[in-house]
């Protein structure tokens, strides 16, 4: 089923299971160097050996290779009526900046804003109003290149990826069945799990909070493990925050578009955009769709100010509309806070990504309702806000990037309902809407 586009501008108990796993294990201060996160993000963090330990990647990013829109070149008959403007303000090759008070915002609260990402172990905060920064900030050594993990913001990317091959016509739709990609689950329970129902995250296969939480980032072929996962209910009948309904996808990438999905992104998505993505591989070569792609805080807007020009990039036309109103629209009733792997403002219910229960309201009640937004472990987010033409990124270090942290497992369930709240999301997004204080100041850009 395809979800109606939005025109409007116990889980406790297995968190305590882990604990309890933690406690019967011996840490020192600081972890083996040969120790990284793995996790369900916004669900539970774990901390088990891997090979990828750093968090920051301080090498540059690379420049935006000039890509010039072709108004001549002819349109899919599919996307007619789906051209890109000129007009709107583009980073090519990298962001223009403007004094906060050009675009409406109170410098004073806006420092403020940044005054609080700051006290929540944030590594940047960045706000573009109109195609210009005005208001960056960069913390724990970091810089306007530095390429962080960005947990389940990856999530969303893959999401954009999904939108990319539909695009190209290397995917034909999201009401097709994975099993046309997965030999292995022709003739079974499986064959009834469309595209649709592993991105609504309603697939019905197992994951387990704290067990497949330990298994998957560690796997030597991950992909082989989200595939092989039981299918637990029918399809489309429980919403369940699963990293196996997202790694499901990379072998119909695959097999579909006859490349990795990072390859692919990289040829067709990244390089066009001028991001510099870095994403997390397993033994076998196949990229985690589910969680760390490393890029900077600029190259994480750029995602943010595709969606906000609704596919658009420069004149060129990457992403269809109708992806785009199909990625942030309900993908379920389940849980209509919910689309195509983002998170949307607006709907009831929301169901939170830790417990699985309904939110109390909307998941931000201060923003507009057309809001959305990618989030990943340790409150970091690139929330878009179409009616104010708004898009605001923050990263910041994970729970168990901590030192010290693997001592106080009591603070690890803590961090983690805080992460299923996105308590420092919403506070730091809500002073930085504060700030707007004049929202109909600046011109806003055309998409």
């Amino acid at each position: 089923m395809n979800p109606t586009p939005r025109r409007s501008p116990g889980h406790l108990a297995a968190l305590l299971l882990w604990t309890t796993c933690c406690c019967c294990t011996q840490w020192s201060a600081e972890p083996p160097e040969n120790w990284a996160q793995t996790q369900q993000d916004s669900d539970l963090s774990v901390e088990i050996p891997v090979d990828e330990v750093a968090q920051v990647d301080p090498s540059e990013s690379l420049s935006d290779p000039d890509q010039a829109a072709n108004d001549d070149e002819p349109q899919d008959p599919q996307h007619q009526g789906n051209s890109c403007s000129t007009d709107a303000v583009f980073p090519v090759p990298d962001w223009s900046t403007a004094a906060p008070e050009e675009h409406g915002f109170s410098r004073e609260l806006l420092d403020q804003a940044a005054a609080m990402a700051a006290q929540n172990e944030s590594n940047c905060l960045l706000v573009i109003r109109h195609g210009d920064i005005v208001g960056e900030w960069y913390w724990q050594g970091t810089n306007s290149s530095s390429r962080v993990k960005n947990w389940s913001v990856a999530k969303s990317i893959s999401s954009t990826v999904v939108g990319l091959a539909l695009e190209r016509g290397d995917l034909h739709s999201v009401d097709s069945p994975a099993a046309d990609w997965i030999p292995s689950w022709e003739g079974t329970a499986k064959e009834a799990v469309t595209l649709h129902d592993l991105m609504a995250m309603s697939s019905g296969l197992r994951f387990n909070m704290v067990a497949d939480n330990f298994t998957m980032p560690l796997a030597g072929d991950m992909t082989a493990l989200a595939v092989n996962a039981p299918l637990r209910n029918p399809p489309g009948q429980l919403w369940e925050y699963n990293n196996h309904s997202v790694q499901a996808l990379e072998p119909v990438l695959r097999a579909a578009t006859g490349m990795a999905a990072d390859d692919y992104a990289d040829q067709h998505l990244f390089d066009p955009m001028g991001m510099d993505v870095r994403w997390k591989r397993d033994n076998q070569g196949q990229p985690a769709l589910f969680m760390n792609a490393r890029m900077s805080c600029r190259d994480n807007a750029r995602l943010g100010y595709l969606y906000l020009r609704r596919g658009c990039w420069n004149g060129q036309r990457l992403i269809s509309e109708e992806w785009i109103d199909s990625a942030t629209s309900p993908s379920t009733e389940l849980n209509r806070g919910y689309g195509y792997w983002w998170w949307l403002n607006g709907e009831q219910p929301t169901l939170d990504s830790v417990s699985f229960e309904p939110k109390a309201g909307v998941l931000h009640d201060f923003a507009p309702d057309d809001a959305f937004c990618a989030v990943g472990l340790g409150n970091q987010f690139i929330e878009v806000i179409p009616s104010l033409d708004l898009v605001v990124v923050r990263t910041g270090t994970a729970p168990q990037d901590r030192p010290g942290a693997w001592l106080n497992p009591l603070q690890v369930i803590q961090d983690a309902a805080n992460d299923g709240a996105q308590l420092v999301h919403n506070a730091v997004l809500e002073k930085i809407l504060e700030a707007l204080v004049e929202p109909s100041t600046g011109v806003p850009a055309a998409n």
